[in-house]
């Protein structure tokens, strides 16, 4: 659906696009900061941002900078403030919309904070356990979010081999599937309970610090 806007589109909120002719449309930037000013409730103007800035994904991109000093050149635009509150929430680093979503319920819901998105978990010889979708620093509550890609029978196998290396090192997993995000409360209670008993565990043979090989591997590239 296109929704008409007939407000201020600045020259630097422009560019060309050459489709057989040249074509004048707005930048990515200005795009997320329109799509996360008309979406329908924060979370969803979350996704939008978080979508437009991602770098896990090869493909064209902003940056929340970017979008920043969009929503600061038009302060009175309908749909700022929720902009402005999404823009506060937003990570560059969120893989999916689904993952957007379980971040929301641990941080809005659930109350966590100071979460690492897509981070590498190593174990304490330097050997890499996984990407953990959300990491709780502190404790080593490990947040997995099982979207519709999830359910194939090689993606599932290497969720469970990346799950029970995680367990192996210590850290506790709740995992979010679809129906989680359709019963909100109870995924952020699971959540809720899931810290403690990270906080818990006797074992911590996880680290967050990345050894040297980390930096030079090309596999490794979308996660820096």
């Amino acid at each position: 659906m296109i929704t008409p806007f007939r407000g201020r589109v600045l020259a630097e909120e422009l560019t060309v696009v050459d489709v057989g002719e040249h074509v004048a449309v707005t930048t990515l930037a200005r795009a997320a900061f329109d799509e996360a000013r008309i979406a329908p409730d924060l979370r969803a103007a979350v996704v939008a941002i978080d979508m437009a800035v991602s770098t896990t994904h090869r493909r064209p991109r902003t940056t929340l900078d970017a979008v920043r000093r969009v929503e600061a050149r038009h302060v009175k635009v309908r749909g700022v403030v929720q902009v402005r509150k999404a823009l506060s929430l937003a990570s560059e680093r969120s893989a999916s919309p689904a993952e957007t979503h379980t971040r929301l319920v641990a941080q809005l819901d659930a109350g966590l904070t100071g979460l690492r998105v897509n981070a590498p978990l190593f174990d304490l010889d330097g050997v890499l356990l996984g990407v953990a979708d959300l990491v709780d620093p502190e404790t080593g509550l490990v947040i997995e979010t099982d979207g519709a890609g999830h359910r194939e029978i090689e993606q599932h196998t290497l969720d469970n081999r990346r799950e029970e290396a995680f367990e192996r090192a210590g850290c506790v997993v709740v995992r979010a599937m679809a129906l989680d995000h359709r019963d909100r409360w109870g995924l952020s209670a699971r959540i809720v309970r899931g810290r403690p008993d990270a906080a818990r565990t006797s074992r911590r043979r996880w680290t967050l610090d990345p050894p040297p090989w980390w930096s030079t591997w090309p596999g490794a590239r979308p996660w820096h």
